[in-house]
């Protein structure tokens, strides 16, 4: 059990910007989603949204990462706040004044996102700078669980103001939003620990492009990173035919938008249970909880898939809302003990990258492949494919025997590479 409080200033500054963020991240694509249904952009209007809601975090992320250094983290906090409280005046503004065209929209909601690639690798790299290394996980997990209770009431609220003030009004409601989280981060105080390295010995590059290759090594060596990175491709994959096919298989099983509402709740509460659980227990290896988690997910996909039953589908997302937590917590903690700290955002954007391409691959195959076998089939075909990645990955790697005392090591040791 670890007890040590991480409710000191920073932390608690760090931890509400987070949470207003989100609620105005939850505003802001909800806000858009309806603006262009009722506008009448339909079914492309919104796919162009989705897309670029996600791709740009993931592909311009490692692109971005290597301006990042330690003392200039809340400078890249900060400007995505301030980048995106703009946008949503922009928006708003323009529709008000008869101009709203769907390249337009979706131009400025492309910048929207491609601001997230600057703001999740900061924030994850600054929380070793402001709570002590025993509580990482703490601070991690505390995180974590608020935020996914925080996105559903986020998401209903927005429904409710969609519907009374208009959604080109309730944009607008971002922005002091916005102006908020950025003035919670610029109170934000740390001191950069400057580790300088026995007579200079290994030392960086400092280029952009030695930069941007070292993440990359760095994932490639890494004796724990790598292997993780490998099963976040195997994990992507097999939740992609869920993410893109549950509302389908729902409507199969004669449920309708308030079961997939229900799906959403037991997700919410799943996230926030592991999240809460894991402020209390310290977990020393990271990694088999990692890589059980993705197992635990799959067997749940399966079970799902290959039985129709409505009620199992509503475990599934229970189980998978666990599993969210029981992996991104031990994900973003190796990541911030196992690496040294000007390498970090780097390093979280490349396993980012290579992770997240795989969703809109996985969904593109699952979409053809339900239209032959059906959805539950494809679904449970998706959990097989986590368990026996998993299976793998415990068996020829060494990422579940890894203990707290072998990641600080590795992070000796990827200073050197």
């Amino acid at each position: 059990m670890n007890n040590e409080s991480i409710w000191e200033r920073n932390f608690t500054m760090l931890f509400c910007s987070k949470l207003v963020k989100v609620i105005a991240d939850s505003f802001a694509f909800n806000a858009i989603l309806w603006f262009l249904i009722l506008s009448g952009e339909g079914a492309v209007g919104t796919a162009l949204l989705i897309a670029v809601t996600f791709l740009p975090q993931a592909l311009i992320a490692p692109l971005i990462s290597p301006f990042m250094k330690s003392n200039t983290l809340k400078f890249w906090l900060l400007s995505a706040d301030l980048t995106r409280a703009l946008l949503m005046l922009v928006i708003p503004v323009c529709y008000i004044n008869d101009f709203s065209p769907l390249w337009f929209i979706i131009s400025l909601m492309l910048i929207h996102s491609a601001t997230g690639a600057s703001y999740n690798p900061a924030s994850i790299s600054i929380i070793p700078k402001i709570v002590k290394e025993d509580v990482i996980q703490k601070a991690n997990a505390t995180i974590t669980s608020a935020v996914e209770v925080v996105k559903l009431s986020a998401v209903m609220v927005c429904g409710i103001l969609i519907v009374v003030i208009g959604a080109a009004y309730t944009m607008l409601i971002t922005l002091p939003l916005y102006l908020i989280s950025a003035g919670l981060v610029l109170l934000i105080k740390y001191k950069v620990n400057d580790v300088k390295l026995k007579n200079n010995e290994f030392k960086q590059e400092n280029t952009y492009m030695s930069k941007l290759r070292r993440g990359f090594t760095i994932v490639r060596r890494h004796q724990i990173l790598f292997p993780l990175t490998i099963y976040c491709i195997f994990l992507n994959l097999g939740s992609a035919p869920w993410e893109a096919l549950s509302a389908i298989y729902i409507s199969e099983l004669d449920g309708n938008s308030i079961t997939h509402s229900i799906l959403r709740v037991a997700t919410a509460t799943g996230a926030f249970l592991m999240g809460f659980i894991l402020t209390k227990v310290r977990v020393n290896r990271y990694g088999l909880l990692f890589v059980s988690a993705g197992i635990v997910e799959g067997l749940a996909f399966l079970l799902t898939g290959m039985n129709s039953l409505l009620l199992l589908v509503i475990f599934a997302a229970f189980i998978l809302g666990l599993t969210i937590s029981a992996n991104n917590i031990p994900e973003h903690t190796i990541i911030q003990i196992s690496v040294s700290d000007e390498d970090q955002p780097q390093v979280f954007a490349v396993i980012r990258l290579i992770s997240y391409t795989m969703i809109p691959i996985g969904a593109l195959l699952s979409g053809y492949a339900a239209s032959v076998f059906g959805a539950g089939k494809v679904i449970a075909i998706g959990g097989a494919v986590e368990i026996i990645a998993g299976i793998a990955i415990l068996s020829l790697t060494k990422l579940s025997k890894t203990k707290r005392s072998d990641l600080i090591l590795a992070k000796e040791e990827s200073v050197k590479m």
